[in-house]
C-alpha cells in the first residue's frame, strides 16, 4: 500500500471485524509531541515519532502486572482514552510524605493523591499503617494502587483477590490478618478517603489503562458459553458491547477533541505546574481502492497519551472501513491535506510521487489483527 504522509506520523493497517462478522479495513495513525518550555504553547511535533504499540506491555511479568501501554490496534472507540504514565514530583523538591497529583484536558480532570512508602503492622486485634516515608519522587501506577492478591497462605490454592485491581497492593483476607505485618499500603489514595483497612473496597487511583479483566470492563466482553462454542465461535457473542476497547474506566473517558485544547498537569513533573495546548487534533485522510476514494474524511483522536517522565503526547486516530474481499484492494492512503498536485494527478487518472513525503512508514510484514 503507497501511503502519503504528509504529517510524518506513524502509521499501520490491518483487519478487524464487527459483531455482525464483517471485515473492516482498519488504518491506526499515531502521532508524537514534545511538551514545551513556554507555558500556554502548542505541542510541536516531536523529531522522534513513538512506535505504534503491537501489543500491551506490562509493567512486570505479564499476566502478573499491570498494563503500562495498552495495544494502539483496538478495533473502534467512541470515545476518547486519556492515559498518563509517570511518578509524582513534591513541590519544590522538599521531601513530604503525600502529595496531591491531577491531570486537565479541557473541561475533564481527574486528581488524587500519591503516599510514600507504607506498612501495615498488626498491634494486638488492630491493623495500622506505618507513617508514609517522606519522597521528593514517587513513580506510581495500577501495580501501586489499592489491591492485589493475598498469598499470605501459601497452601491456599485459591487466594483471595481484589478483583477490581488485582496486581496491587494493600488488600488482605481477614484469615491471614496474623501474617499481614510488613505488607505494603498502596502508594495511591482517593482524595478525602485514606486507605485505613486492609479489607475495605477503595478505588485503585492512577492514570494508566484499566486491566481487561476488571468488572466494568469485561462486563463488556460478551458471554462465551456452550452456544457460542457451539453455533458462533470464531466470531464475537452476540451481546459484546465495543466499550470493551475503551483502556481506562469511564472517569478517564471524553468527547473526541475537536479542536486544541488546554492540558495541565499538576506535580508530575519537577516544575510542580505545567500548562500547554494540544496540536490540532484534526487529521484529513483518504483511502483508496485503486482509482476509487473508499474513504474521504477527517479524523479526531480516540487516544491521548502522556509520558510525563519522556515528556511526550501521544494521539491516536483510526478509521473502519468495510472490505469487500481482500485488505489488498486497498492501494492508497493520504494523510494529511494533500497537495495540489496529488490532486490534479488524482482528476486525470495519472500516478504521483510526493518529493516532499516524509517517508514514515511502518513494515509492511508482521501487521497485527484487531
Amino acid at each position: 500500500m503507497k501511503v502519503f504522509n504528509r504529517p510524518g506520523y506513524v502509521h499501520q493497517h490491518t483487519i478487524g471485524m464487527d459483531v455482525a462478522g464483517r471485515e473492516f479495513f482498519a488504518f491506526v495513525i499515531r502521532g508524537t509531541f514534545a511538551f514545551p518550555d513556554r507555558a500556554g504553547a502548542v505541542a510541536a511535533r516531536a523529531p522522534v515519532q513513538a512506535p505504534l504499540v503491537r501489543a500491551d506491555e506490562a509493567t512486570g511479568t505479564p499476566g502478573f502486572s499491570a498494563t503500562r501501554w495498552e495495544t494502539d490496534f483496538a478495533f473502534r472507540k467512541h470515545k476518547c482514552d486519556v492515559v498518563l504514565q509517570g511518578a509524582a514530583y513534591s513541590p519544590g523538591g522538599r521531601r513530604v510524605s503525600r502529595v496531591q497529583v491531577g491531570l486537565r484536558v479541557g473541561g475533564w480532570q481527574k486528581t488524587f493523591h500519591v503516599v510514600g512508602h507504607r506498612e501495615w503492622r498488626v498491634v494486638g486485634p488492630q491493623v495500622l499503617a506505618t507513617d508514609p516515608y517522606p519522597f521528593a519522587r514517587q513513580p506510581f501506577g495500577y501495580d501501586t494502587a489499592f489491591g492485589g492478591v493475598d498469598r499470605l497462605n501459601p497452601d491456599d490454592p485459591k487466594p483471595p483477590a481484589y478483583l477490581d485491581n488485582p496486581h496491587g497492593r494493600g488488600f488482605a483476607s481477614f484469615r491471614n490478618q496474623s501474617k499481614l505485618t510488613g505488607q505494603p499500603l498502596p502508594n495511591t489514595e482517593e482524595v478525602g478517603r485514606p486507605v485505613s483497612s486492609p479489607y475495605e473496597d477503595y478505588p485503585p487511583m492512577a492514570f494508566g489503562p484499566v486491566w481487561r479483566g476488571r468488572p466494568d470492563r469485561i462486563r463488556h466482553g460478551g458471554t462465551y458459553d456452550q452456544d457460542w462454542q457451539d453455533a458462533v465461535f470464531p466470531f464475537l457473542p452476540a451481546d459484546f458491547n465495543e466499550a470493551y476497547y475503551q483502556q481506562v474506566g469511564t472517569d478517564q473517558q471524553i468527547d473526541k477533541p475537536q479542536r486544541s485544547q488546554e492540558v495541565v498537569i499538576l506535580n508530575l513533573t519537577p516544575s510542580g505546574r505545567e500548562a500547554f495546548r494540544l496540536p490540532d487534533p484534526v487529521v484529513p485522510l483518504r483511502l483508496f481502492r485503486g482509482w476509487e476514494c473508499a474513504f474521504e474524511g477527517v479524523l479526531y483522536p480516540d487516544t491521548l497519551l502522556l509520558d510525563t517522565e519522556a515528556r511526550r503526547l501521544s494521539m491516536v486516530w483510526r478509521v473502519q472501513v468495510p472490505m469487500r474481499r481482500l485488505i489488498t484492494e486497498f492501494t492508497e492512503a493520504w494523510i494529511g491535506r494533500p497537495r495540489r498536485g496529488q490532486m490534479r494527478a488524482r482528476a486525470v487518472g495519472k500516478p504521483y510521487r510526493d518529493l516532499g513525503d516524509s517517508g514514515v512508514r511502518m513494515p509492511e510484514q508482521a501487521k497485527p489483527r484487531a
